[in-house]
């Protein structure tokens, strides 16, 4: 600011610079003016003491990360206003929901919305979780193949997710008539990134096996590593054509069971978000065609780039 003020640039010119307000400007050019640089630093201020107490923070804290039913409360979230009234009765200190709203931006807090989740009912989590675990560290000691796989489905319909609008200006996408949906599959190697994939009609156990079949060599020579894919438990993964597949293979694939209701434990679905933002959000392709052509060239590109998607699906590092 005060050099651009010492080369004759206004006030308003070196806001709009800066993108700062012109009190700001001016405020600073004249505390320049009036103490030199001292005048730029930051004062001790002095004034009542704060109203905000250790209590009164760490209580705030308490409450924010609390449910208020669980309290006794008859509302389930919390706004400023109930968090004021709350802390008061808990305190004794009366302090306005500004200041509330303010202490805790300045904790790191903000208005988010929650995600839904669901605990695995899965009596054998542990168990599975540690199987998992083993299969990963004998992957990076390069004595097994470890893959994920999943399916995802495809609807004409668009998912929407935030984008830049202009404030006030609500973009608007626009939806088909009757959604009609296709599926993808995709498999990844844990530790390489290598993806392997298939689109289908149908999620069933075609659609399955043609991403499963890519994992068999061309000729009958055997496999120096045994492959083990984790999958989750929709039927398809178990029904007859794969057992028999699977039997016929049993030397050198077998399939491993998350744990039920367990997606976060599985890569591939932090690569389907990649999907999703890439391809199928915020678009309406008109036709099935041209969704399907566009999600084709996704497979085909990550297909060439494993590096991307080790990075996209959080591979072994």
């Amino acid at each position: 600011m005060i050099l651009l003020s010492t080369q004759h640039y206004s006030v308003p010119q070196i806001a709009a610079l800066l993108f700062s307000s012109e009190d700001t400007v001016a405020r600073c050019i004249h505390a320049f003016n009036r103490s030199g640089l001292e005048g730029l630093l930051p004062q001790e201020r002095v004034g009542r003491p704060a109203k905000i107490t250790e209590e009164y923070l760490k209580k705030l804290l308490d409450l924010v990360e609390s449910d208020p039913r669980d309290l006794h409360y008859p509302f389930s979230t919390w706004i400023t206003k109930l968090l004021a009234l709350a802390l008061k009765e808990h305190t004794g200190l009366e302090v306005d929901e500004s200041s509330v709203r303010r202490t805790l931006h300045r904790q790191g807090y903000s208005v988010q919305r929650p995600v839904l989740s669901v605990s695995s009912p899965d009596p054998e989590y542990d168990q599975k979780c540690a199987r998992l675990h083993e299969l990963q560290q004998r992957a990076l000691a390069g004595e097994i193949d470890l893959y994920y796989e999943d399916e995802v489905d495809l609807a004409l319909l668009p998912g929407v997710m935030r984008c830049w609008s202009k404030q006030g200006h609500q973009r608007s996408i626009e939806t088909p008539r009757q959604n009609k949906e296709q599926y993808g599959a995709g498999l990844i190697h844990w530790i390489s990134g290598k993806l392997y994939w298939a689109t289908g009609e149908h999620k069933d156990n075609a659609l399955f096996r043609s991403v499963l079949t890519q994992l068999t060599p061309s000729d009958a020579s055997p496999p120096e590593r045994k492959k083990y894919v984790v999958v989750d438990n929709y039927r398809i993964h178990f029904a007859k054509p794969v057992q028999a597949f699977l039997s016929e293979h049993q030397e050198a694939i077998e399939l491993v069971c998350l744990p039920t209701y367990s997606p976060k434990l599985n890569p591939v679905e932090r690569f389907w978000k990649h999907l999703r933002r890439q391809v199928t959000h915020n678009y309406f392709f008109q036709t099935m065609e041209r969704l399907m052509e566009a999600v084709t060239s996704f497979f085909r590109d990550m297909a060439d780039s494993p590096d991307l998607v080790r990075s996209v699906a959080g591979l072994a590092a």
